[in-house]
Formats: structure tokens, sequence, C-alpha cells
């Protein structure tokens, strides 16, 4: 990569990223690549972890040779349904967040895995090469499968309900996290953002597993049984 060039895994502020999502999500298409999308933040480490992995060397070749990729800057939290929800995915629930599209359909290739790049920062660079490759090297077969996936109803009405609570803990800690960027941690953050963590985590798992499930895939225990449509307690500053 030429050092002349600034690098193109970097969360950079833009006046319009959905509007970036679309216009990298077209010249995929045009180039006959797939679509690779990252919604993650500077001040994460493991989103700053993954961009760390994707410009080194022997990534950087599986990415340009292979996928249409773009950054999008969350900001402190800030609301990104427009972006997710164009791929059928309700939010982000972890930053990065990492989306490898079927450009022309818009279909969600990794929607099973995807939560592993929560801790990007942890993940073994013989990892990514092999996760990255395998999205290239899938069959026709293997993708119409999850171009057809759609979620059922209840789990659409369940998806976005959740996700847009999931969006006010967002700007509930958002103001927060500015604080605490600039050097003065509020009192109660830590607090607070252990509930969101725990509330974002255990809906991306549901989600994941029920994907699986709707794909054939069977759990641990060989049962495929989909998890409940769980509902939650109220946050701490929902009850205050």
């Amino acid at each position: 990569m030429s050092t002349q060039e600034p690098s193109p895994y970097a969360y950079t502020p833009s006046p319009n990223p959905f509007q970036d999502v679309v216009r990298a999500q077209e010249k995929a298409v045009e180039q006959g690549k797939l679509l690779l999308v990252v919604l993650g933040a500077q001040w994460c480490h493991d989103s700053t972890g993954l961009a760390e992995r994707f410009s080194t060397q022997e990534m950087d070749l599986i990415l340009r040779a292979h996928y249409e990729t773009v950054f999008v800057d969350v900001g402190t939290l800030e609301d990104r349904r427009k972006i997710t929800e164009r791929f059928a995915y309700p939010n982000y629930y972890a930053t990065p967040t990492v989306m490898v599209v079927e450009p022309s359909s818009g279909a969600l290739l990794n929607r099973t895995s995807m939560d592993i790049w929560g801790n990007a920062d942890s993940i073994h660079l013989d990892d990514y090469l092999a996760y990255f490759s395998r999205y290239p090297a899938m069959t026709e077969m293997q993708k119409a499968q999850l171009i057809s996936w759609k979620p059922t109803t209840e789990e659409v009405a369940y998806n976005k309900e959740q996700a847009a609570r999931l969006q006010r803990a967002y700007d509930k800690l958002g103001p927060l996290l500015v604080e605490d960027l600039n050097g003065n941690t509020p009192e109660g953050l830590n607090a607070l953002w252990k509930e969101a963590k725990t509330y974002r985590t255990e809906l991306q798992k549901t989600l994941v597993k029920r994907a699986e499930l709707t794909l054939g895939e069977k759990g641990d225990n060989g049962v495929n049984t989909k998890p409940a449509l769980r509902h939650y307690n109220p946050f701490s500053w929902e009850q205050n």
C-alpha cells in the first residue's frame, strides 16, 4: 500500500455514511466483487484491531482482489440502522460489526458468524485470512440459500422493536462516552455500559442462533430448536 495514500481501513466521519455504503454497493456490482461493510469507531480497540489486520499485506491483497470495502464510523454510538436494515440486519450489536454482502441482492452472507467480530482484536491473522477467503470461494448454490433467507413476520417485528430499544440505550450512553473520551469519566457510565453490553450481546446471540437453525444448522447439542424471542427487564434508567 502506498504511503502517500490514506488507509482505506479507517473510521472516518462522513456527512452521509448511508450514501457511502450505497456507492460502495453499486461499485461492487460493477466490478463483480463482494461488498464488505465495517461499522466501528476509533475509540474501540476491537475496531482498530480489525483495521490493523486489514492493513497487513496479506489481508490487503485479499480485500482489494475480492471486496469493495467501506468503513462506517459510528461515532459515539450514533444511529446507523438505515445502513444495517438495508441488509436485513436490525442494528449494530458490537463494534466492529462486519457485514459480508452479495451486492446484487443485498444478501448478508456471514449472518451466522457476525458475532465473532466483536472480539476482532483477539482473532489471529490466520483466521482473518481464512474467513475472508471463504466468501469469494462460495458456490452459487451456497449463496442462493443465503439470498433466499427471510426472517418470519414475528422476527421482523421483534427485531425492529428491540433494535429501537438498543438505539435508545446508545443515545443514553453516547453523551457519557463523549465525556469519557474527553478525560472525564461520568459517574455510572461503567454500570450503564455493562447493562447495554449484556443486552446487545444477548440480542445478537439470539439473531445468530435463529438464523443458523433457519438455514439448517443444528446447535452444539444437536437439537434444531430456535431460542425464544425473549423479553427483557427495563434498564435501570428506564425504571428511574
